[in-house]
């Protein structure tokens, strides 16, 4: 029974470890069908849960799907739970960021991380309005300690 214990005791402790080394669980699959069936622009990132930039990134899509919402979607891709996406979409590096206009075209690609003020310009090029006063986004990250994305301007 002992033997049996530290057995079971050992085994939750590896699975604990492999949940920290790749930093997340498997997250559902995106339905990206049903995403553009809302008929408003998409921001979709593509990433990993252990990326570091991505991380980085993670508080300021948050805020942005707040300051934007009605008005745009923002959601994350998990690349290991979505690999058709990451097939489809072509994406050679992480995080991506990729706008899609109302109709499902893209509209902008970025590999790296952008800051709020590149989204808030991005969306504003796509006739998204500002964001809501309710939603303002919060001051950026001071510069020096922001990783850089290699996008260009948008489309």
């Amino acid at each position: 029974m002992k033997k049996f214990c530290i057995v079971v005791v050992l085994g939750i402790m590896m699975a604990s470890l492999a949940i920290v080394s790749t930093g997340h669980a498997a997250e559902a699959k995106i339905d990206l069908k049903a995403l553009a069936a809302k008929r408003v622009p998409i921001l979709l990132e593509f990433g990993r849960g252990w990326c570091i930039p991505c991380k980085y990134m993670k508080p300021i899509l948050d805020d942005t799907a707040k300051a934007y919402s009605g008005k745009a979607i923002v959601s994350t891709v998990d690349m290991d739970a979505n690999k058709d996406l990451v097939r489809d979409f072509g994406i050679r590096m992480m995080p991506t960021q990729v706008f899609l206009s109302p109709d499902g075209k893209e509209f902008f690609r970025n590999e790296g991380t952008l800051e709020r003020e590149q989204i808030a310009q991005v969306f504003q090029k796509m006739g998204v309005g500002a964001p809501g006063q309710q939603g303002a986004l919060p001051a950026p990250v001071p510069q020096a300690m922001a990783p850089q994305g290699q996008g260009g301007a948008p489309r």
